[in-house]
């Protein structure tokens, strides 16, 4: 009963207890009511296992690695993750009906047994190959990075043509009933991609994690595109240092095909290591270095800003209704995805006009009492300093509310502190998806970063945390939610409890 989700945080867990209560919904197999089989012979021969005549016999329905996913006809790949052993629950999958078992080890059991060397790669040479490799026939971009990787997803999307695009990322995931997963099991980005074809799609967009790439969920996707935003600490948990975060991240662009493009922020440090781990056509991206596609004659305002997209000897005005230096950014990569997909500039710029933002980032709303409130996903310390410094000039004061995640890169925590602490005129300190963690060391541990003569509270009940910045705030003044965005759900224990920043604020008549 192995299962392996990944929260937010970089915190991937593979157990036999399936640690969070939301599971996968494995109804998105059946979501266009198509009966796809497979011979097992065919799948073996797929990830180079040398078939038995046998098996041609063999139909194969479905692949999981979760043994209470396994209905009859099934494909079970028994995987060795971080605090579980999927091999230890072959008796399991068996009894459900699996009609043939992968695994890397020896193991006895009454039905075909397929060795590997690698169960995860299996996984993906198995999706890929159940689902006849969908991704070969979509437009499929990948987008990694720390920061920007959702909303560059969503713009793409909208400048491709939503109607015509499919994402799989952590707000669209949230509606599909993947909670807490930015890049799912192969099983399911073959799934998703498969349908997406079925149904008359054209684009693929696809938010690649470090621990996806890191743990082969998007192995065998045939990406057309791939994006590199940015790269600041976070996940050191999972990659235990800045360069296994960074090698993570260069597994999308090593694997590029030469006719793909590498398109990659040439504003960021990381960026010659991208640009030298692929076989990929580079194009480069930038504000201040020399790059392919250029932004110039930037003009910020609150809740909107303009640029010039500079292009060889194209040069053309932008507007977004999105606000601050990392949107900019965030709008160049994805103009640069359509002008690379062939869309002429014209209609890119008129496209970007109409983009709205993410649910749960820089999302605007007004207190009740007059303060202004914005609600950002920032959970990283790059991307909380750049909203703080984002909405600096435009009020007298911040009050900043903010927590850090359970189970999850530690070494983040002082330095968000200090980075509220520095930039925001009061922090209020509270919980995040505290998981197993004992939420008030969590706080007490970013509470080490903070100055000493900043002003700062500690409150652990959110709702409670979110009403007292409000009260303290004047009609001048904004009050920052940063680090849960779109989220529904508060992660305590093994349990999803029902809580969302902005819903609650409506509820009580916080903010109108």
């Amino acid at each position: 009963m192995n299962v392996n989700l990944e929260a937010k945080g970089g915190m991937n867990i593979d157990s036999g207890d399936r640690p969070f209560a939301q599971s996968f919904n494995h109804s998105i197999t059946q979501s266009l009511n198509r009966s796809i089989v497979k011979s097992l012979a065919s799948l073996a021969a797929a990830i180079g296992v040398p078939p038995e005549k046998a098996w041609k016999r063999i139909e194969i329905c479905g692949i999981t690695q979760d043994s209470r996913d396994v209905k009859p006809g099934y494909l079970f790949v028994a995987i060795k993750g971080f605090a579980s052993d999927g091999n230890r629950f072959i008796d399991d999958a068996i009894s459900r009906g699996a009609a043939a078992i992968v695994s890397s080890k020896h193991v006895s059991c009454h039905v075909p047994l397929l060795r590997v060397d690698g169960g995860r790669i299996a996984l993906a040479g198995l999706s890929a190959a159940f689902f006849s490799h969908p991704t070969r026939g979509l437009f499929t971009v990948g987008v990694t990075g720390t920061n920007g990787k959702t909303t560059v997803c969503h713009l793409v999307s909208h400048l491709l043509g939503d109607h015509e695009s499919v994402i799989v990322g952590t707000v669209s995931n949230e509606a599909r009933g993947l909670h807490a997963v930015t890049t799912p099991e192969s099983p399911i980005v073959q799934q998703i991609a498969s349908d997406a074809l079925a149904s008359g799609k054209r684009n693929l967009i696809l938010e690649t994690s470090s621990a996806g790439l890191f743990l082969h969920r998007v192995d065998n996707v045939d990406f057309d595109a791939a994006v590199f935003t940015n790269l600041t600490h976070d996940h050191y948990d999972f990659h235990s240092d800045r360069e296994g975060y960074l090698r993570a991240k260069l597994i999308l662009f090593r694997d590029l095909k030469p006719t793909a493009r590498a398109i990659v922020n040439a504003d960021d440090p990381s960026s010659a290591q991208m640009i030298d781990s692929t076989r990929a056509k580079v194009v480069t991206y930038a504000i201040a270095e020399p790059a392919s596609y250029r932004a110039t004659n930037i003009e910020y305002e609150l809740k909107s800003t303009r640029f010039t997209i500079e292009h060889g000897a194209d040069r053309v005005p932008v507007r977004i209704a999105l606000p601050g230096e990392h949107n900019v950014y965030n709008a160049l990569a994805a103009a640069v995805v359509a002008s690379e997909a062939g869309i002429p500039f014209p209609l890119i710029a008129s496209r970007l006009a109409t983009a709205s933002s993410v649910a749960g980032r820089y999302e605007f709303l007004k207190a009740a009492n007059g303060a202004s409130v914005v609600v950002d996903f920032a959970h990283s310390p790059d991307s909380l300093k750049k909203m703080l410094l984002s909405l600096q000039p435009y009020y007298e004061r911040i009050i900043c509310v903010f927590g850090c995640g359970g189970e999850s890169d530690r070494d983040k925590r002082p330095i968000m502190g200090r980075i509220s602490s520095q930039l925001a005129d009061v922090t209020i300190l509270t919980t995040d998806n505290p998981k197993s963690e004992n939420p008030r060391e969590i706080i007490n541990a970013i509470a080490e970063g903070v100055s000493p003569e900043a002003k700062c509270e500690h409150i652990l009940d959110r709702e409670e945390a979110i009403r007292r910045a409000i009260e303290l705030a004047n009609p001048n003044d904004v009050v920052l939610i940063a680090g849960k965005g779109h989220e529904t759900y508060q992660i305590v224990g093994h349990e999803f409890v029902p809580h969302n920043d902005i819903q609650y604020m409506h509820n009580s008549g916080l903010v109108s």
